[in-house]
C-alpha cells in the first residue's frame, strides 16, 4: 500500500513543481507567453501563469529562456575578463613569489663584435665597386653636361642609398636644392585695354578734274544732272581681333596621331601647359592641339606671339 502511495507522490510531484516559472518574470513582463530558465514554457492566465501542455497533458519545454528569466545574482556571478585574467595567472602563486627583495642586476656592456666591424667595410668595398662598375657601363658625360643639368660636387660623402640619382652618369655631384621665388602677380589686363596694332593709312586714288577745272569755265548742259561721286570707303583693318573669352591658343589640328603627340611634347618642352580635343577635318578624325588655359589676356598676347615665331605661324587665339 505504501508502495502505491509513493508511485503516486513521484507521478504527481513534477506537475506541483512545474506549477510555476523558476524564476517567475518580472512585474513589467509585457508578454503573454514566459520561458523560464528550465526552457519550459507558460501562459498568462489572469494574474497567473500556467504551463504549457501539449496533447498528452506533459509540460513544454526545450526553449531558450525569455529576456529576464536570468536571476540577478547568476549575472553578477559570471566574472569580468579583467578578474578572469586576474584569477588565471595567480593560479598556483605562492606568498612572496612575486616579491623579490634582490636588487636588478645592470647587464653588463657588450664591447662591439670585431667580425661585425670586418663585414661593414666588405659592404661598403663592395658598394665602391658596385659603384665603379655603374661609371664604366654608363660611359663619360659629355663635356659641361653635368655642370649645364644643375648638378654640383657634392661637399662631402654621398649616402649610399639614394645618394647618386645620375645612375653614374655623373658621379660624386648632387643637385642643389632649389629655393623658391616669390614672384608678384601682375593685376590682369581687361580686353578694352589690350593694346591692338593701329589701322594702316591707305592711299586714296586722286580724282580726275571734272571740265571745270580742266577749262575753268562751266560746261552748259541741257538736262544733264551730274551725279555726286560716291564716298571713299576704306577697306578693313587687318588687326587681328582677340575674343574676349579666349583662354588658349590653337597651334593646329592634327589627323595623324603621331604629328598630335609631338607638337604635345614640342608645346611641353617649351614650357607651356597642353590641352587637345576632339575636331573633324572633312570627314576623317582629327586632334586640334592647344596650349592654355593662360590666367589673362596679356599671358594669352605673349603666348600668341611667341608660338607664332617659333614654328607655328597658324596659331589662332580660342
Amino acid at each position: 500500500m505504501w508502495v502505491l502511495g509513493l508511485l503516486v507522490m513521484v507521478l504527481l510531484l513534477p506537475g506541483q513543481v512545474r506549477a510555476a516559472p523558476e524564476p517567475p518574470p518580472p512585474g513589467d513582463f509585457p508578454g503573454a507567453q514566459y520561458i523560464d530558465r528550465t526552457g519550459c514554457v507558460f501562459v498568462r492566465e489572469a494574474e497567473a501563469w500556467l504551463p504549457r501542455l501539449d496533447k498528452a497533458g506533459t509540460p513544454i519545454c526545450g526553449f531558450p529562456p525569455s529576456k529576464g528569466a536570468e536571476t540577478g545574482a547568476d549575472v553578477a556571478a559570471i566574472p569580468s575578463p579583467e578578474e578572469a585574467l586576474a584569477d588565471m595567472l595567480a593560479e598556483g602563486l605562492r606568498a612572496g613569489d612575486l616579491a623579490s627583495g634582490q636588487p636588478a642586476v645592470p647587464l653588463p656592456d657588450v664591447p662591439p663584435d670585431p667580425e661585425q666591424a670586418v663585414l661593414d667595410a666588405q659592404v661598403q668595398d663592395q658598394l665602391a665597386v658596385e659603384r665603379r662598375m655603374r661609371s664604366l657601363l654608363a660611359g663619360p658625360a659629355p663635356k659641361g653636361l653635368c655642370e649645364s643639368l644643375g648638378y654640383r660636387p657634392a661637399d662631402g660623402p654621398v649616402s649610399v642609398i639614394g645618394g647618386d640619382v645620375t645612375q653614374g652618369l655623373c658621379p660624386g655631384m648632387t643637385a642643389p636644392e632649389l629655393k623658391p621665388v616669390t614672384v608678384a602677380a601682375r593685376k590682369p589686363q581687361s580686353a578694352s585695354e589690350t593694346p591692338l596694332p593701329e589701322p594702316v593709312a591707305t592711299a586714296r586714288r586722286p580724282v580726275d578734274p571734272s571740265p571745270v577745272h580742266k577749262t575753268g569755265k562751266a560746261v552748259k548742259g541741257k538736262g544733264v544732272t551730274r551725279r555726286p561721286a560716291a564716298p571713299q570707303v576704306a577697306p578693313p583693318s587687318s588687326a587681328e581681333v582677340i575674343p574676349a573669352n579666349a583662354r588658349y591658343v590653337e597651334i593646329g589640328t592634327f589627323t595623324d596621331q603621331a604629328d598630335a603627340q609631338a607638337a604635345l611634347r614640342t608645346l611641353s618642352q617649351q614650357g607651356f601647359r597642353t590641352a587637345q580635343r576632339d575636331q573633324k577635318v572633312g570627314d576623317k578624325a582629327g586632334k586640334a592641339i592647344l596650349a592654355g588655359p593662360f590666367a589673362d589676356r596679356q599671358a594669352l598676347v605673349r603666348a600668341l606671339n611667341r608660338l607664332r615665331a617659333n614654328g607655328f605661324p597658324r596659331s589662332v587665339a580660342r
